[in-house]
């Protein structure tokens, strides 16, 4: 059995989200006694005292979480300002969780970190790994790749980077009864755990693609050999500016789109270079997309509908866990709500939903392909139960 109780609150203070979220998750819960937690808030809490009353009604419990830019759930939809809380549980699939600190000055020794606490002393092999890690001070492609890495090819890393209500001033990271900073939280599943997950965007290509002949980390300098706003002038317009309605894809080697790449807030230099909310490797090929808002809700529908339909026949999910992005949320506007309404449509009311707003998207391609990759503009969803 593998169950999942959603709670979600819009409080005035910490104390009374506290007490509403510890309401609703008692009502539902009855005698169960959930193994892991996993909490979205705004940035403006007083989140030490959420997360040590969390542990305080389940001592010891495996609690990950992190602020963000909006949060939304199967309890009352989509809502800013707001603290959101999942919890997890099962009798089959252990659930443990594991902290990598200073990620800003060592990607790798902190993501071994996370790993060797989450898996120490587990009896059963890793299936799955859940992670919501600093996003302002550290690059989230090589997060994904390093935790990849330690994991093992088989173990898909799916989730988002933590968010700050786009202020851009600083993200927090939970991890048991601590409020951190520059941290990997992870969330590990092990044993027979069932889940799919799938992503989509609904932004398509449009143009010839091109090549990145010169970048580093996120700055991309040259495409085709030229200044890369060159790139987008000769296909959009001499007046041409990137902006996150334009994103640009990174490409596979049978040229179909890989992840996406939004441009950051000052994205043109001096030179035509052009920087991005995430690594673009140099020989990567590359292609504009575009999308209106239809095509973004479509992609949030084909996401959590790919999803759903690989979950394993005859079976229902217990939860959904679900990551969007703020870049999609400020092209939204007023249809931002729609994202979980859909959600809800496509998988019932019978399946709890929470997910956040971040900076970054975390996830695999499909179930076929598990290795993860890192996104922007994407929408990541996530069934899974036993």
């Amino acid at each position: 059995m593998f169950f999942a109780v959603v709670a979600h609150s819009e409080d005035i203070d910490a104390q009374g989200i506290l007490e509403d979220l510890l309401d609703q998750c008692r009502d539902e819960l009855g005698d169960r006694v959930p193994q892991a937690a996993i909490l979205y808030c705004t940035i403006d809490l007083e989140h030490d005292q959420l997360v040590q009353g969390i542990d305080d009604a389940w001592p010891g419990i495996a609690l990950v979480g992190c602020t963000t830019d909006g949060e939304f759930s199967s309890r009352i939809g989509y809502r800013e300002d707001s603290a959101a809380l999942i919890l997890l549980g099962s009798d089959t699939v252990e659930i443990t969780a594991g902290l990598g600190r200073d990620v800003s000055k060592d990607i790798t020794a902190a993501c071994v970190q996370a790993i060797a606490s989450a898996t120490s002393g587990i009896a059963k092999p890793p299936a799955l790994c859940i992670t919501l890690p600093e996003s302002l001070t550290t690059s989230g492609q090589q997060i994904v790749e390093a935790l990849g890495q330690g994991l093992g090819p088989n173990v898909p890393v799916v989730g988002a980077t933590a968010g700050d209500s786009f202020l851009l001033t600083g993200t927090h990271q939970f991890s048991g009864r601590e409020v951190c900073s520059d941290s990997v939280p992870i969330l590990l599943f092990s044993g027979p755990l069932l889940y799919s997950v799938a992503v989509a965007s609904g932004w398509k290509p449009m143009g010839e693609p091109g090549l990145v002949t010169r970048s580093a980390g996120t700055v991309v300098h040259e495409i085709d050999g030229l200044p890369a706003i060159d790139f987008y002038r000769q296909r959009l317009g001499e007046q041409a500016v990137p902006g996150p309605e334009i994103p640009l894809a990174l490409l596979d080697g049978q040229g179909a789109v890989e992840c996406l790449r939004a441009t950051a807030a000052e994205y043109v230099q001096g030179t035509g270079a052009i920087t991005f909310l995430g690594d673009v490797r140099e020989g990567a090929m590359v292609q504009i997309t575009v999308a209106n808002r239809s095509a973004i809700l479509n992609g949030c529908e084909e996401s959590i509908s790919k999803a759903f339909a690989g979950y394993p026949h005859g079976k229902t999910p217990a939860a959904a866990l679900v990551f969007s992005c703020a870049a999609r949320k400020l092209l939204l506007g007023t249809h931002t709500s729609e994202e979980i309404g859909i959600v809800q449509s496509v998988i019932g009311a019978q399946v709890p939903v929470c997910g956040f707003y971040g900076y970054g998207e975390i996830g695999p391609r499909d179930n076929d392909d598990p290795a993860s990759k890192y996104h922007n503009e994407t929408f990541v969803s996530l069934v899974l139960g036993s």
